[in-house]
């Protein structure tokens, strides 16, 4: 039951029998935070104080600082204030709710390093057209059976996966990936949010699920939240999953394609039914999202792990690169089975990626290619990172961080407080990785040198 941005929107919730809700924040790399309120406390005028360190912690809870939130300026509270028309209730759980919370600060204003006002601030600017764009979010992820210990003594790839499968869209040899996704389906079905496919991929545990199209900030607020809820169930069946970019290197990476396009009404206008090709303005949206790939690189890949996955033998694009039906380019153009149905599939984000920031980067590419009335590269024939002069994305965290500092697209488009503040945050991730390479030698190294050197 989800429930629209009324006075009443509490007294619908409370009516279902809902006591706690559980506010929900995106963080800066897409997980959901937040706390468990009593329902009293959520109301369309309510504020909840939100600590800025929300936003400056690093994925396993670490905290760094910046101008917004340190020692200095006492770790400061921003305001957060619930989005009713996101309150949904649980039926999974009992008498409970949840909410998803914008940020603002104390004067009002949107606080700038919540991705979910980056995307909404991007999203803004096709007000101004009268297109509305549509995103539909795939996630692969591998599941597998937790064992706590092997956990806590770093053994991850001893766990036993999920089944007996390890190709894609096995049926049979499937049966616990059959049922976790059955129940998974229908969850997402009681919340309003729309699974239209589910199915094992290449990979022993491999699984991915695919989400109904929705307009940016519903597409993203669905996509954080069928990855949490997905965790959740497979906890409650004794399961883990991991959305990690590339979590062991005898298997295939794990992608976080987005399929997009835009609408004028009931029309799509990405496809040209009198040549069956694509439009002018989806060729304008191409050609901007691919000449801002690279600056907005580290928005699609935004860890060290991020860039094991990064290799077109895995049909996971190297450049920025365009083709029909092409899986080995970055975007992918679809023109069947009709007009209404043609789309850009994004291949470069990993399932690891903020969708906030993600939808962000590709909206802001896809609105500069427009205003500009860029020319489109012809498409390429064939494996797009070994045919067609296209630009090559970044292959480091490092490399792609720097080139989103200096950008000033970025800047135009996400502003400069949330360009510099991102920057930082992967500054901070690279700077963990060298840490950690510089006191841990590796098998590579003790195989080759212990006994030659």
């Amino acid at each position: 039951m989800s429930t629209k941005a009324t006075p009443d929107a509490t007294t619908a919730i409370v009516e279902a029998g809902v006591d706690l809700v559980q506010m929900e924040l995106p963080d800066v790399n897409g997980a959901l935070r937040g706390k468990f309120l009593a329902v009293e406390k959520v109301k369309p005028t309510s504020k909840s104080a939100v600590c800025t360190v929300v936003y400056q912690l690093t994925p396993d809870d670490g905290v760094w600082t910046s101008v917004h939130s340190s020692y200095d300026n006492g770790f400061p509270d921003v305001l957060g204030h619930p989005d009713m028309t996101t309150a949904t209730k649980l039926p999974w759980r009992n008498n409970q709710a949840a909410v998803i919370y914008d940020v603002n600060r104390r004067d009002g204003e949107p606080f700038p390093l919540a991705s979910r006002n980056v995307l909404r601030r991007v999203a803004g600017l096709f007000d101004e057209t009268g297109l509305e764009p549509r995103f539909g979010v795939e996630f692969e992820c591998f599941v597998l059976h937790a064992d706590r210990e092997l956990i806590a003594h770093g053994r991850y790839h001893d766990m036993a996966a999920l089944g007996r499968m390890h190709n894609a869209y096995r049926l049979n040899q499937a049966d616990e990936a059959r049922e976790l996704g059955v129940e998974f389906i229908r969850r997402m079905r009681s919340i309003g949010i729309g699974v239209e496919v589910f199915h094992t991929e290449l990979g022993r545990g491999a699984v991915e699920f695919a989400l109904s199209p929705e307009t940016p900030l519903r597409a993203a607020d669905n996509a954080v939240r069928a990855k949490t809820y997905f965790r959740e169930l497979c906890a409650e069946r004794g399961l883990v999953s991991t959305f990690m970019a590339k979590w062991h290197g005898d298997e295939s990476g794990c992608g976080g394609h987005v399929h997009q396009s835009l609408w004028r009404g009931a029309d799509n206008i990405f496809g040209e039914p009198s040549s069956g090709d694509i439009s002018p303005q989806a060729r304008h949206y191409l050609a901007g999202m691919l000449c801002t790939m690279s600056d907005c690189n580290v928005m699609f890949r935004p860890f060290v792990n991020s860039y094991r996955r990064l290799d077109h033998k895995a049909w996971s694009p190297e450049n920025a690169s365009w083709g029909y039906d092409n899986r080995s380019a970055a975007l992918r153009v679809i023109t069947y089975p009709s007009a209404e149905a043609v789309r850009v599939e994004h291949r470069v984000p990993g399932a690891d990626a903020n969708p906030y920031l993600s939808l962000a980067a590709m909206l802001a590419g896809g609105h500069y290619g427009i205003v500009n009335r860029l020319d489109l590269a012809p498409a390429a024939l064939g494996n797009a990172t070994e045919r067609g002069a296209f630009e090559r994305l970044p292959d480091s965290l490092c490399e792609a961080t720097v080139a989103f500092r200096a950008s000033s697209f970025c800047r135009e488009y996400f502003g400069d407080e949330f360009v510099t503040h991102f920057a930082e945050s992967r500054d901070v991730e690279w700077l963990h990785w060298c840490e950690w390479q510089k006191t841990n030698i590796t098998r590579f190294e003790l195989d080759r040198l212990f006994e030659t050197a």
